[in-house]
C-alpha cells in the first residue's frame, strides 16, 4: 500500500513538472491588446510546440519585455527574413499590406514620426499589440530576438465568461511566407 502511495506521488510529481514546464499562465497587463484581450483576463500559454513548429505570422504571443521587466502580450507580426514597413498608418510585411481585421476601427499602426522599416535577421521576431496607440511594442525597441518570447497563447481561462481557445489570425497573401503548423 505504501509502494502505490509513493508510486502515485512521484508519478503526480513528474507529471506536474512537465506541465509546468510546457504550459504557463500569464496575466495580461495594461490595454495593448484591446479590443480583443483585456487587463487582468488570464491566459494558458504553449511553452513546447513552438520551439518544435516555430512561430507563425498573427500568433499571439507573451514576451519578456526588452525594456523592463514585465511580460508582455502582443501579436507577432513579422518572422525571420521579413521586411517590416510602416506606412500611411499600415503595416506592410514584404511589400503587401497587412489585412488586419482583429485592429479596433481607429487604430494607429504607423511610427510616431516618419516611415520606419526593419530587415529582420535570422532569429528576430516583430510584435505589435493590437491596440496600437496604447502599445509598447517593436515600433518602440525593435524586433525581440526567440529567447524573449515565452510561448504562443492558448486557451483564455479567466474570468469564465470570457472563456475560449486563443484564435491566432492567418494572413492570406500570395507573397507572404508561412510556415506549416
Amino acid at each position: 500500500m505504501l509502494r502505490e502511495i509513493a508510486e502515485t506521488i512521484a508519478l503526480f510529481i513528474i507529471v506536474f513538472t512537465i506541465a509546468r514546464f510546457a504550459i504557463g499562465n500569464y496575466s495580461i497587463l495594461g490595454q495593448s491588446m484591446e479590443p480583443n484581450y483585456h487587463e487582468d483576463q488570464r491566459l494558458l500559454v504553449d511553452k513546447i510546440s513552438p520551439h518544435l513548429f516555430g512561430y507563425n505570422r498573427g500568433d499571439i504571443v507573451i514576451v519578456h519585455s526588452p525594456i523592463q521587466d514585465i511580460e508582455l502580450i502582443k501579436r507577432l507580426i513579422g518572422k525571420p527574413g521579413d521586411v517590416i514597413e510602416l506606412r500611411d498608418n499600415r503595416v506592410y510585411v514584404n511589400g503587401e499590406p497587412l489585412d488586419e481585421p482583429y485592429l479596433p476601427p481607429d487604430a494607429n499602426s504607423g511610427p510616431t514620426r516618419g516611415d520606419m522599416k526593419w530587415t529582420l535577421g535570422e532569429d528576430e521576431y516583430f510584435i505589435m499589440g493590437d491596440n496600437r496607440s496604447f502599445s509598447q511594442d517593436s515600433r518602440a525597441f525593435g524586433p525581440v530576438t526567440s529567447d524573449r518570447i515565452v510561448g504562443r497563447a492558448l486557451l483564455l481561462y479567466w474570468p469564465l465568461s470570457d472563456l475560449h481557445i486563443v484564435r491566432h489570425h492567418t494572413y492570406k497573401s500570395a507573397h507572404q511566407r508561412t510556415t506549416p503548423p
